[in-house]
């Protein structure tokens, strides 16, 4: 008889039966770094609660001494949700939730230590704007040249890098603001101490502090969390990689799940090289695939394949799918926007009569300037939808701040469009003003414009406000006339100017301002379209004049990329494939490859969003903000696209040449984006090729030229 007796085998929890061979290894293999590369659709949520669950089913660690990180509020609680209905009992005490919501938490044990009380107050942005204004004006520094609102995205963007204002001498932009930043950001840390406060960057930067300085409450928590796990771990930035490593540099007990071909987010400080150098961060690391996909056909998940390939900074998978090759990617052409427009809903309604609910259905779009005759047409034609992420067009401040300068600019009594825009830009007329002129137009019965006017005449007003007002009226005036003998929409653009409204966005120098002054130009270059101002405007009022549907209604989604990252739907609409949209120029200016890289990572996103159809689109012409119709060029994007998986469909006017240029966008000598010189015409930058032909917009002039190769050369 043998004295070593074979032991009871348990089988595997019946929670792994239905994984796929990749996704069980992810969910077994629990000790050591492992990072999941999750492809679009591969089930990586799945993926990440039943590997929670097998922990604390294996007895590997109490739920105590697990902490998992998540991106949004939402996302954690569906995965606890998860794990509690796989275990089928309660995971309470479990440390889940986002990187700010545990670091609040570690803040409030360890404030102490960071000198504040552990009751402190979390600033939302428009706090923190505040506080800023105050440090500005404390250093008698100019708002007009050290504008408030870039200073709090700077100083965001250093907290996101990990960087105290005393570590940050080099950096570039401490050097933009003349040593301005190191101390704005300083004296702003020092009022948030003494408001007892923090920002959203100090929930990550104090913890990060406390862990490097006290290394008994290091091990500690080194200790305590014995596995860590984290979801879209390449949307993390450098001070969130910091605090991981950190915590994980004991045990090293850390999964992180995610996909660098969906890393999109750089703009607001996500580092792509967090996931990239996995392998060298965490020694002894291994690397899970997920490629089978459960969303899409097999086309649409080739022509993704075949996009994403052609970035060079990714570790590299391909997605794959069981299920039919289903419908060809359809990549059609069209004459202009307006077009793009009608064909979108000409297509939504079709699918309509067949059947398919407007929910299943998604527009998505490079920028949310694009929306606007999506939702004309929409309107139009009684398709319900819903603005994702973000606010419909002719519901934005900036769009209702212009038609309201632009209704008191043709109707002087209009009090409800004075109201909103007397103190925009800021003018020194605050409510207190307006309560008084509300009370001086009703004595002696006249417009709130008019009363402003005989105001000026017999009351006593300080200097600023006076002259500020005096301004307003002359510029106001000068319109009026303008009107008289001028082209309707040049006034309106040249109004939005003199008034000092697109000096006002251009100064805030963000990402959002930019965006609302392309959503100003749309409106302006639509405006041509129609033959009086008047016109226009009684046009956006039935336009606008919609009742509000019941919450149950179904509605079509219309959404950015960036907001359609994690959704996915059975019919999906990608309009504006043109060089300069998308990818977007302004992305490839800054940024150059590493731009277009995560350009094309979005262009990814969108594939990837579609389970059944998808349609591309591009147009031949498209308005512009200087009011002109200009040719646009086809997306490079597009001959990334694989034929074999695609369907080209050209308008009908078109002739063969413009066929090839979707097959040769790319040139062996040129490539679009290529700076280039001609001896008479001077410099400019290649946008499109066809053979030998290229397509150049030179400095000196504002048509894009059609010229043959051997007349020009590299710069």
């Amino acid at each position: 008889m043998s004295l070593v007796e074979e032991k009871l085998i348990i089988p595997e929890p019946d929670f792994i039966s239905g994984l796929n061979s990749e996704q069980k290894k992810a969910v077994m293999n629990m000790d050591g770094p492992l990072l999941v590369l999750s492809g679009a659709g591969t089930g990586k949520t799945k993926v990440l609660t039943t590997r929670l669950a097998n922990i604390i089913h294996s007895r590997k660690a109490s739920i105590s001494n697990i902490l998992c990180v998540t991106f949004t509020n939402k996302a954690a609680f569906e995965m606890k949700s998860r794990v509690e209905k796989i275990l089928k009992q309660p995971v309470e005490g479990m440390s889940i939730g986002t990187f700010h919501s545990i670091g609040a938490k570690f803040l409030r044990k360890h404030s102490s230590l960071m000198e504040i009380k552990n009751d402190f107050t979390i600033l939302d942005t428009e706090d923190q704007l505040r506080l800023i204004k105050q440090v500005i004006s404390f250093l008698d520094l100019d708002p007009k040249i050290f504008v408030p609102k870039s200073f709090l995205y700077m100083i965001d963007q250093m907290k996101n890098y990990g960087l105290s204002y005393d570590e940050i001498t080099n950096h570039e932009f401490e050097h933009k603001t003349k040593g301005k930043l190191s101390k704005v950001y300083k004296l702003y840390q020092q009022r948030l101490k003494t408001y007892n406060s923090v920002d959203f960057g100090d929930l990550i930067l104090l913890p990060l502090k406390i862990l490097r300085q006290n290394s008994e409450i290091s091990d500690f928590y080194n200790k305590k969390f014995k596995y860590i796990l984290v979801d879209e771990y390449q949307d993390t930035n450098a001070a969130q990689y910091m605090l991981l490593r950190l915590l994980s540099s004991e045990r090293k007990n850390i999964c992180c799940v995610g996909d660098e071909d969906q890393s999109i987010y750089g703009w607001r400080g996500a580092q792509l090289k967090n996931i990239l150098n996995f392998e060298n961060d965490f020694k002894g690391a291994q690397i899970i695939r997920l490629e089978q996909n459960y969303r899409s056909t097999g086309n649409i998940l080739d022509a993704a394949s075949s996009l994403i390939s052609e970035n060079k900074e990714r570790i590299g998978k391909k997605l794959w799918t069981s299920d039919p090759t289903g419908e060809p990617v359809e990549v059609i052409n069209l004459e202009n926007d307006e077009m793009e427009a009608f064909f979108v809903s000409e297509k939504i309604v079709n699918l309509q009569n067949i059947g398919v609910k407007l929910s299943k259905m998604a527009i998505l779009t490079r920028a949310s300037f694009q929306f606007k005759d999506l939702e004309d047409r929409f309107i139009r034609e009684n398709i319900k939808y819903k603005v994702v992420g973000g606010l419909r067009f002719y519901e934005r401040a900036e769009i209702k701040d212009a038609l309201a300068f632009f209704r008191l600019l043709i109707k002087s009594d209009d009090n409800l469009s004075f109201e909103r825009i007397i103190n925009i830009p800021k003018r020194g007329l605050g409510s207190v003003f307006l309560r008084k002129l509300n009370d001086f137009a009703k004595k002696n019965n006249l417009s709130l414009l008019d009363s402003l006017r005989k105001y000026l005449e017999t009351e006593t007003l300080s200097k600023g406000p006076r002259d500020n007002i005096t301004m307003f009226l002359k510029v106001l005036d000068k319109h009026k006339e303008m009107l008289k003998n001028k082209d309707h929409f040049e006034v309106a653009g040249a109004l939005l100017d003199d008034i000092g409204y697109t000096d006002m966005l251009k100064n805030e120098k963000t990402i959002e301002s930019e965006g609302r002054l392309e959503n100003l130009k749309k409106l302006v270059v639509d405006i041509r379209s129609r033959s009086t101002l008047n016109e226009f405007l009684d046009e956006v009022s039935l336009l606008t004049d919609v009742s509000n549907e019941r919450e149950g209604t179904e509605k079509i989604s219309i959404m950015t990329l960036h907001s359609a990252k994690g959704l996915e739907f059975d019919y999906v609409f990608l309009p504006g494939w043109e060089e300069g949209i998308f990818p977007n120029q302004r992305s490839l200016d800054e940024n150059g490859n590493k731009g277009l890289e995560e350009e094309r990572r979005l262009a990814y996103v969108g594939i990837t969003r579609a389970r059944k159809k998808l349609s591309i689109s591009f147009v031949n012409f498209r308005k512009q903000y200087n009011y002109n119709v200009y040719r646009s060029i086809p997306s490079r994007f597009l001959s990334e696209l694989p034929k074999k998986n695609c369907e080209l469909k050209l308008n009908q006017s078109l002739n063969e040449k413009r066929i090839n240029k979707i097959d040769h966008i790319k040139s062996s000598e040129f490539s679009v984006g290529t700076l280039v010189k001609h001896d008479d015409f001077g410099e400019g930058k290649v946008l499109g090729i066809n053979g030998k032909k290229l397509q150049v917009k030179f400095k000196k002039f504002e048509e894009i030229m059609s010229i043959f190769s051997d007349f020009v050369k590299k710069q």
